[in-house]
């Protein structure tokens, strides 16, 4: 069955913002190859706003994790904001039952929660690695 799962793309500058809608699962995957289009050397910062998200399960967050590695991969900053409830509790449910990293107490969907003050940090200095503030969890435990 086809998915009724679809991401608005907008561009700002240097910024592309996204607007996911629907139920994000395994049958999602086609929608993400607009974003790739859709990214060009100028963009800095990919915005996703989960507003109308309204069902993430396991295979839909890997596919968010995989898309901010590829960003990640090309310098470009990505975060996602306005998360609705069940989604929220998968990424809670994710963090809490896989063990943190403690070189850097990354979690699993730490990529997925760029503050907008780690982000303004990130874009005053250099992309590079040992310059990058660890992500932070930003939802309530």
């Amino acid at each position: 069955m086809p998915s009724d799962f679809h991401i608005t793309i907008r561009r700002y500058g240097p910024t592309l913002h996204l607007t996911p809608a629907g139920e994000l699962d395994v049958d999602s995957d086609p929608a993400f190859a607009p974003v790739s289009t859709a990214l060009t050397d100028s963009t800095t910062v990919v915005a996703c706003d989960m507003r109308r998200l309204t069902f993430l399960d396991p295979a839909g967050l890997q596919l968010l994790l995989d898309l901010a590695a590829r960003l990640d991969a090309r310098g470009i900053t990505f975060f996602a904001y306005n998360w609705q409830r069940q989604p929220l509790r998968l990424l809670d449910l994710i963090d809490r039952i896989t063990p943190t990293r403690a070189s850097d107490r990354s979690t699993p969907t730490s990529p997925l929660g760029c503050t907008l003050p780690g982000f303004l940090y990130a874009s005053s200095r250099p992309a590079s690695p040992e310059r990058r503030p660890p992500a932070r969890s930003w939802r309530p435990r």
